[in-house]
């Protein structure tokens, strides 16, 4: 999954990543942070916690991804016993659109070809600011 969504990002020059839905705590949130959300970064042995007006993926337990989804957390991090996983592609240029779109078609014909799962391409926009993760 995580070789995947890196060859994506690499190929259309979009940064991604991807979580593990099951381990979420409420809802996933895009936000900026209050400061102080609980933070364990993957790799570290103490936490990091999210700064005030940083952009995150937040639920009820904390960060799950810091500076959008550059700095990925350990608590919703994908392994080998992932079942339902939550690949994000970012951009934030509406120029790009037509690449944004193909990546994100990719990712998913990927994604449903070599882990032989489902997958749906949902979009998050300042018009559509909030979807359902059923």
């Amino acid at each position: 999954m995580v070789d995947i969504y890196n060859s994506i990002s690499l190929n259309y020059g979009l940064p991604a990543g991807g979580e593990d839905i099951d381990t979420f705590a409420g809802n996933l949130r895009l936000t900026k942070a209050v400061g102080g959300e609980h933070f364990l970064a993957l790799g570290d042995d103490e936490a990091d916690n999210a700064l005030s007006g940083e952009i995150c993926y937040l639920d009820d337990e904390g960060a799950v991804c810091r500076s959008w989804n550059w700095r990925d957390g350990q608590r919703t991090m994908l392994t080998e016993h992932t079942k339902n996983a939550f690949l994000i592609i970012e951009s934030v240029d509406p120029e790009r659109e037509d690449v944004l779109e193909a990546a994100t078609q990719k990712l998913a014909e990927l994604s449903e070809k070599y882990l032989g799962g489902t997958a749906q391409v949902l979009l998050v926009t300042k018009e559509n600011p909030e979807i359902s993760l059923d």
